[in-house]
């Protein structure tokens, strides 16, 4: 077995911090209850200021709650945008998934399959209100396995 040296001064060392695209994706999901539009706006507004064209906000697609306010601010300042929304859910115009995922019966674990979405495809990840503890326990692990790290927001 051949033995590498760490302190070789030619050996590159690149820790990947967005991906490849150079692009950042920002993930801003919460709960049903949270309600705070002017912040998600501000947030919003000064996220679009500091990454410009190469930022893209992905959320679950919720139609109440933060992810409700965090669309309709992407659209109003002109802000990509990406929702993995419920397999048992249409397809929109923001879907993040292909089309053969969707239109499915519902299922209980789709809900967490959202958790596995945004921790793959996120580079980092905000969380507003509260979680549910089933949930929590679930998220926490896919976070911990894609290696990010989660922003909560009370």
């Amino acid at each position: 077995m051949k033995n590498y040296q760490t302190n070789n001064p030619n050996r590159l060392r690149v820790k990947r911090l967005y991906n490849k695209k150079g692009d950042m994706k920002i993930a801003l999901i919460g709960d049903e209850r949270y309600e705070n539009r002017g912040e998600i706006k501000d947030l919003i507004f000064k996220l679009k200021q500091k990454f410009g064209d190469q930022l893209t906000i992905v959320s679950r697609g919720n139609q109440m709650g933060i992810e409700k306010w965090v669309r309709k601010f992407c659209i109003e300042l002109d802000v990509n945008y990406i929702e993995y929304n419920l397999a048992s859910t249409p397809m929109n115009l923001y879907s993040g998934m292909s089309e053969e995922y969707y239109d499915k019966p519902h299922h209980p674990t789709q809900k967490l399959h959202q958790y596995d979405l945004i921790a793959q495809n996120a580079d980092k990840i905000m969380y507003f209100g509260q979680i549910d503890i089933k949930e929590w326990k679930h998220f926490e692990k896919r976070v911990y396995w894609n290696d990010k790290k989660v922003t909560f927001v009370q």
